[in-house]
């Protein structure tokens, strides 16, 4: 009796699917006095078409509900978010934010640094230093060794005398057990205007620690200091469209969505509240993608989502 009463509580596709069994079943076994059963062709085909019928019913209403269910997952996903906020132009998504347009696309970072008047943002550790710029692994050294070709170590020797000149003395810290280094802290940002006669400046915001036994890592709020620091050196500049890739999602380890999402959070409290006298009027921050064939860094699902999230009324 209790197992009836289980049995009437289950969703009806689970019911059908075992009065079908039943029914076909049924009339192809006789059991004698003995509890011994054997099977022989029906003998009345009547339950067997009813239990057929109730199978394709059962199967039916259960993909039926498959699907229904995984419409409603697919919804629920978005809830509470106005996805009529992000626009999409030949590919590029895309939100505002204070007066600012925020725009994500997918590509190379260098494809979209070819414009004069614009800065080209990238990341660094919090020491500036050389191993970031010889490392064409990063996005720094990528950038750097193909823009920079044949000026890498002019360019590194820049970088060091800006750094001292615009960002201060810095602290010296235990990088490796080997090596002690000047470090200029995490979230700092140094804007290079113009560096070796290109047509482009060129911004690099620390979002990496390296200390000895901790290794190199990054952490989402160093890129909101970073990103302050950055609107305003650009305002001094005069500068107000910039490009970079997604800061952090490298060899600071960040999971790549994560990145971009605290990454996009990060310039909108910027935007919203940083700098007034020279609003910033384009972020473009590229989410690599290695040739048109393979997959982005980041699902577009993910960036239509986020870009959501900031382009929301506060």
């Amino acid at each position: 009796m209790d197992a009836i009463k289980e049995l009437v509580k289950q969703p009806f596709w689970i019911i059908g699917l075992l009065l079908g069994v039943v029914l076909v079943a049924f009339p192809c076994i006789t059991i004698d006095k003995d509890f011994h059963w054997t099977t022989h062709p029906p003998t009345t085909l009547v339950p067997v078409a009813v239990g057929i019928a109730l199978l394709i019913l059962s199967s039916a209403i259960f993909a039926f509900t498959l699907v229904t269910n995984r419409a409603a997952t697919s919804n629920d996903v978005g809830a509470g978010l106005d996805l009529n906020r992000v626009r999409e132009i030949d590919g590029a998504l895309s939100a505002n934010v204070g007066g600012c347009e925020i725009r994500v696309v997918e590509g190379r970072l260098e494809d979209f640094a070819k414009e004069g008047g614009m800065a080209i943002v990238l990341p660094c550790n919090e020491y500036f230093d050389d191993r970031c710029v010889n490392d064409v692994r990063s996005a720094l050294g990528a950038y750097v060794n193909r823009e920079f070709e044949g000026q890498v170590a002019a360019f590194d020797t820049l970088v060091k005398e800006e750094c001292r000149k615009k960002l201060g003395p810095g602290e010296a810290q235990q990088k490796t057990p080997d090596e002690r280094a000047e470090s200029f802290g995490v979230g700092r940002c140094l804007l290079l205007d113009r560096p070796l006669g290109r047509s482009v400046a060129v911004a690099l915001v620390s979002t990496t620690t390296q200390r000895a036994g901790e290794g190199l890592a990054a952490r989402i709020f160093y890129l909101f200091g970073g990103m302050r620091e950055l609107i305003g050196q650009l305002a001094d500049a005069r500068l107000n469209d910039v490009a970079m890739p997604v800061l952090g999602a490298g060899h600071g380890g960040i999971d790549p969505p994560l990145a971009l999402v605290g990454l996009l959070l990060a310039l909108a409290d910027a935007a919203r509240y940083g700098q007034r006298a020279q609003s910033l009027k384009r972020v473009t921050v590229v989410v690599f993608k290695r040739d048109p064939t393979s997959p982005a860094q980041v699902d577009k699902v993910v960036v239509r989502r986020a870009l959501a999230l900031i382009g929301s009324p506060v």
